[in-house]
């Protein structure tokens, strides 16, 4: 797993336990990707847009924005969001 700066600045900025439940949420995924297939569950959507797409891990109030590299199959945490800031995030991705 792979974390983009801006999701290490977001991610220091959290709280004590949004950060441990983020890091266990974080590990699922990680080793979810490891195994060959498409990672489901009801807390995984794909977003297609224009540039291309990628993935929306939901923990709690929280977005988790990432991409799978395909060869390696690593997660590349693009960012951490507030739900409530997640248009202006895709907006400005």
């Amino acid at each position: 797993m792979r974390l983009a700066p801006a999701a290490v600045r977001e991610f220091k900025k959290l709280p004590p336990a949004l950060t441990q439940r983020l890091g266990k949420a974080l590990e699922k995924l990680a080793a979810d990707a490891a195994q060959p297939g498409r990672i489901a569950g009801k807390s995984v959507k794909t977003l297609r847009g224009t540039d291309g797409a990628f993935h929306r891990l939901r923990v709690g109030e929280h977005r988790v924005m990432y991409d799978v590299i395909e060869e390696e199959r690593v997660v590349l945490v693009l960012g951490i969001v507030h739900r409530s800031d997640l248009e202006r995030w895709l907006r400005n991705r």
